[in-house]
């Protein structure tokens, strides 16, 4: 038996069951990114899971705000329905600043989108774990989970850093600068965003068993 099993009320209980209906979401989202940073594809699919996503984090908090949650727990499952959702959002952003604008410079072209796909790996590599933490049957483990995300996190900082180093030693029109370093902030809310979740996650449960 997890630990949400042996925790949580009933509606509770179904409320952190929903989340991993966003963090399915997510991964799906990540899988659609993935596909378009290597080639370069429509964002059509991930515009229309943003949008799913969306609803479904609204259905979610009119769950939480609609009673059956102890009150002392309403704001965190907001938070992390909110911060969950941002995950996708982040995403959808990322794409669409991939979409807006073509580097013309191939090799310079790979190499953002090379360190692109390392830093999507993260995030997916983090939804994972997000899906096991939900799943989780001891604040322990929860805790392993949360620290390996961050772990995660500050792998993306590196990357994202690259990425700012490219912008800023090459000879760049602005377009193309203010484009990398776009990239590089919309890529790195993924991960922020991931670890966020995991904090509030972290919190809501430790505040149940405490």
């Amino acid at each position: 038996m997890g630990i949400l099993e042996r925790i949580l009320e009933g509606s509770e209980e179904k409320v952190m069951l929903k989340f991993n209906k966003i963090v399915g979401m997510g991964l799906e989202t990540s899988k659609a990114l993935a596909r378009l940073i290597e080639k370069d594809s429509k964002i059509d699919e991930i515009r229309g899971l943003e949008k799913e996503s969306d609803n479904a984090a609204f259905e979610i908090a009119n769950f939480i705000t609609s009673g059956g949650i102890a009150p002392n727990l309403i704001d965190n499952f907001l938070e992390l329905v909110d911060k969950e959702d941002n995950i996708i959002d982040s995403m959808y952003n990322l794409a669409r600043e991939l979409h807006r604008y073509k580097i013309k410079n191939r090799k310079l072209d790979r190499d953002v989108r090379g360190r692109l796909l390392e830093m999507n790996k993260l995030a997916s590599k983090a939804l994972n774990i997000m899906e096991k933490m939900h799943k989780s049957d001891s604040i322990d483990k929860i805790r392993k989970y949360r620290m390996e995300i961050e772990v995660l996190e500050e792998e993306g900082d590196d990357i994202k850093d690259g990425l700012f180093d490219i912008a800023y030693s090459e000879e760049l029109n602005f377009k193309t600068f203010y484009h990398i370093t776009e990239l590089a902030h919309q890529a790195d809310d993924m991960l922020d965003n991931c670890e966020d979740s995991a904090d509030i996650f972290f919190t809501i449960m430790s505040s149940m068993v405490s």
